[in-house]
């Protein structure tokens, strides 16, 4: 088969046809069927008008499918829009101030468990009359988490993405040819892709997708695994999983959201290998990597080779050198993007110890995700989220009538003379987003507040 001439095409021609490219539970993909879909794919789509410079929103699903999909619009030189679609219905809300995509694509459109993976699935290919071109360079636009306020469209280059991949490959412990690499992470998503898909293609690992978003299917991807790649959300299953369950892991990473220490403590103890992390952003890639987790839950590694970066105010900032922001006039200047997290950096070891989401002014050197270890350690609380830095607000998720004071008095036994919430806030449960990361976002708290789901009693003192 001759590949097109397109910027991944080297990823995907370098591996024997025999060579296993992934695995969903007992089914297996190799090397030389990946390449025949994605041709074949590559050709029904040209057929629809489809070529480059074409923008296109992909609709994905858990399938085989969805990356044979994107394999074959960037090989057709498209910029491919990538829409995680909401359980239930299959959205098409273009995104304040987007550009319409020329072409939609979706996949399983019919399946009414899009979350549940199959092996293939049918295409549906729609052409919208409004829809625009690409202007400039960018093959990929992804959505930020929305953790933070209203998610943003995020535009990576063919350059930045293979520049991204150098990056991972020169980091100790990255994943290696031959080895099985669960990806647990949702593949819409920056480290699902990239550190998971794009370096397994690159170094010819096995991909291992789970088949179902349970806890159960999150257990049985990573049963067979060498490594693990996943968030938070995913290591709380993982670190129950009994002795033994585990037996082939080298290397477990956590992505995308702080790390309860008590997570990769648990971890450790019942499958001896310490939870390692990525730091990174949706706008500027991988930034900083502990791989191996030699440094603890709190500290996300040091900054990874190529990335610049620095401290301003207790604020982590990265330099990107250009914009990557597409449909909204957010400020750049000067090519530094402020990640809008709290660090402190080891002046010995350059590493960066995550401190929390800084919003308002006041002292930058308080450490939010401590205070919220403080509080998930109270035997009432199940969950929560500390902002600041002025003032410093806890919400806590708690089905007990928790007193004011008592939050108070554990967070002064416990804090010792550092900083405090000066406000707390008490939910039945606090919102995550879809892919269960903590929302630390003022604005949505308090609507959440105002409305919360089902019987909910809200304090604050």
């Amino acid at each position: 088969m001759t590949q097109r001439s397109w910027w991944g095409a080297e990823l995907l021609g370098r591996h024997a046809d025999d060579m296993v490219w992934a695995r969903a539970a007992d089914r297996e993909v190799t090397f030389g069927r990946m390449r025949r879909e994605t041709a074949w794919l590559a050709d029904v789509l040209e057929q629809y008008g489809i070529r480059a410079h074409s923008t296109v929103a992909l609709y994905a699903n858990a399938s085989f499918t969805h990356l044979w999909t994107l394999f074959a619009l960037w090989s057709l030189g498209a910029q491919v829009v990538l829409r995680e679609t909401p359980p239930g219905r299959w959205s098409r809300d273009v995104p304040p101030g987007a550009q319409p995509a020329q072409f939609s694509v979706s996949l399983g459109e019919s399946r009414r468990r899009p979350d549940d993976f199959v092996d293939e699935c049918e295409v549906l290919v729609r052409r919208h009359s409004d829809g625009r071109p690409r202007a400039g360079g960018h093959c990929l636009v992804q959505f930020s988490s929305g953790t933070t306020g209203r998610p943003k469209a995020v535009g990576r280059s063919p350059r930045s993405l293979l520049a991204e991949l150098d990056r991972l490959a020169a980091v100790d412990g990255a994943p290696r040819h031959g080895e099985r690499v669960a990806v647990l992470e949702p593949l819409t998503h920056s480290f699902g892709l990239i550190a998971g898909v794009l370096h397994s293609l690159a170094v010819g690992a096995t991909l291992v997708l789970p088949v179902a978003r349970t806890a159960a299917a999150t257990v049985r991807a990573a049963a067979d695994a060498h490594v693990v790649l996943g968030n938070p959300h995913h290591f709380r299953p993982l670190a129950r999983a009994e002795p033994g369950e585990l037996p082939h892991l080298r290397l477990a990473v956590s992505s995308g959201d702080a790390l309860p220490p008590e997570i990769p403590a648990m971890f450790h103890g019942r499958h001896g290998v310490r939870v390692g992390q990525a730091y990174g952003t949706t706008e500027t890639g991988l930034v900083a990597a502990d791989l191996t987790g030699r440094f603890g839950p709190a500290v996300v590694g040091v900054p990874v080779p190529g990335a610049r970066t620095r401290v301003v105010g207790g604020v982590l900032e990265v330099h990107v050198p250009e914009s990557p922001y597409l449909y909204d006039d957010t400020p750049w200047t000067g090519g530094w993007m402020s990640t809008r997290d709290l660090v402190t950096c080891d002046p010995r070891t350059g590493a960066l110890r995550l401190r929390g989401r800084v919003q308002g002014v006041g002292d930058a050197s308080v450490d939010l995700l401590r205070i919220e270890s403080v509080l998930r350690a109270h035997r009432h609380i199940t969950d929560a989220v500390v902002l600041g830095v002025g003032p410093i607000e806890a919400h806590v998720a708690s089905s007990a009538e928790l007193d004011g004071e008592d939050l108070r008095s554990w967070c002064r036994r416990f804090l010792g003379g550092a900083p405090a919430p000066d406000r707390y806030h008490l939910l039945r449960e606090l919102p995550r987003t879809a892919n269960g990361k903590a929302v630390r976002d003022r604005g949505v708290l308090r609507r959440h507040r105002t409305h919360p789901p089902g019987a909910c009693r809200c304090i604050s003192w």
